[in-house]
């Protein structure tokens, strides 16, 4: 290993860490308001890898307003509906989405590496091509009164470099680097006895009208979700309980390198069947199969410290129960921009955003542990483990639309608040 220290000169005003979904968003949001951004990544190249992701009518907003309209067409599907099935494949509840429901902007479903990799081409575009340094492992930082250090460790070669800015952001996922420094007694992300697998299939036709979600079972015991992410790609996702809901902490690490194996979940969804789809041969059939225990983490009682703060899943890890994480991160992007604006490139402006973007995110991360909407599937499940005659027997269309409208309310996707919402820029 070389024992090289470079010192750069220049201090830009923001210094992000992670040129994730969330990472890149906030370096294009801030790039346009004006301020000069540096982008940190440990990978040596932005590979398409990663499996599908969901941007709701707030975020999608946020990304309009940066110009990536025609772009998101072209990257992913706009989502009509969600269907909501029970695990014996009886219809529960049909969910309208974006447009359709009255959104100004629509649901995107998408592959998350072409969205990162598009978000990466507009950054190198239009910040820069030295705004995204790759091969850069964040590994240490200090904060000063007017500006904050930070050393990088290039995994391949060994060498060091120090890296000085006004802010430093860490965005850096779960595993988030930025966030074990600041709270190195923390641990391992939690677990509650539920095991994530996840994989793509290439089709030469998308099931019903190409633009529908299909949740299925009980996300408490055996959850299926499925919606197209491409014009013959279908992303798919399954939840297995395997232990009991008592919080521990994992022992594996969830990343993209951990595959998991057809053979090993089918005996979990042989039993869910629908006329319009086989799930069997969508499993069977994938490209990847991901397999790993599914996390979150605790609320922290604050991301900022003095000029470092925390965003996305770095700062809110959350279930992926609703499909929020890539939206709430650009959420986050949005708010520290606001923040900016109000008070500058200063600890104030990472408070600011702190203390309003922290109680919301906490909220969200805690409805997504109660399953999110898809509450309306354990309930079904629990109270009618066999076929229902009547679903009016079950459960009333009245408690359906409560639970719903409540986790609206949480994400922040009130339809006249944001449609009434000034553009950003």
């Amino acid at each position: 290993m070389h024992d090289i220290k470079s010192i750069l000169t220049d201090i830009v005003d923001v210094l992000i860490v992670g040129g994730g979904i969330g990472g890149l968003v906030t370096a294009l949001c801030l790039h346009r308001e004006g301020y000069s951004v540096r982008v940190h990544e440990r990978v040596a190249a932005v590979e398409p890898i990663g499996f599908g992701l969901n941007l709701q009518p707030f975020s999608v907003k946020v990304l309009y307003e940066l110009g990536l309209e025609h772009e998101l067409d072209e990257v992913g599907i706009q989502g009509a509906k969600a269907l909501f099935y029970s695990r014996h494949g009886q219809l529960i509840y049909s969910e309208v989405k974006g447009i359709e429901a009255g959104y100004k902007w629509p649901t995107y479903s998408m592959h998350r590496g072409n969205f990162q990799q598009l978000l990466m081409r507009h950054v190198r575009d239009e910040v820069g091509e030295t705004s995204v340094c790759l091969n850069q492992k964040l590994i240490a930082f200090r904060s000063y009164s007017d500006y904050v250090e930070a050393d990088f460790v290039n995994p391949r070669t060994g060498d060091i470099n120090t890296e000085r800015a006004k802010l430093l952001i860490g965005a850096d996922g779960i595993n988030s680097t930025v966030r074990k420094i600041l709270y190195p007694n923390e641990g391992r992300p939690l677990w509650r006895g539920s095991k994530l697998y996840r994989g793509v299939t290439e089709t030469d036709k998308l099931y019903l009208d190409g633009r529908t979600m299909i949740l299925m079972g009980n996300p408490n015991d055996i959850e299926f979700v499925t919606y197209p992410v491409g014009k013959n790609t279908i992303n798919w996702a399954c939840v297995v309980r395997v232990d009991k809901p008592d919080v521990q902490t994992t022992s594996v690490t969830p990343d993209w390198n951990n595959i998991g194996h057809s053979e090993d979940l089918l005996p979990f969804v042989s039993h869910m069947k629908l006329d319009f789809l086989d799930i069997r041969h969508l499993i069977q059939s994938s490209i990847i199969i991901n397999e790993f225990p599914m996390t979150d983490r605790d609320p922290l009682p604050r991301w900022t410290h003095e000029r470092v703060t925390l965003l996305g899943d770095a700062a809110h890890p959350m279930y992926p129960n609703g499909g929020n994480g890539a939206s709430q991160a650009i959420l986050d992007a949005r708010e520290l921009t606001l923040s900016f604006r109000q008070y500058g490139i200063t600890p104030e402006g990472l408070q600011a955003y702190d203390d309003r973007r922290r109680p919301a995110t906490n909220t969200v991360v805690l409805a997504a542990r109660q399953y999110g909407s898809e509450e309306i599937l354990k309930i079904v499940d629990e109270r009618s483990s066999h076929e229902f005659s009547s679903l009016s027997d079950v459960v009333s269309t009245e408690e359906l639309e409560t639970i719903m409208l409540n986790f609206k309310k949480v994400t922040g996707s009130n339809i006249q608040k944001l449609n009434q919402e000034p553009s950003l820029f």
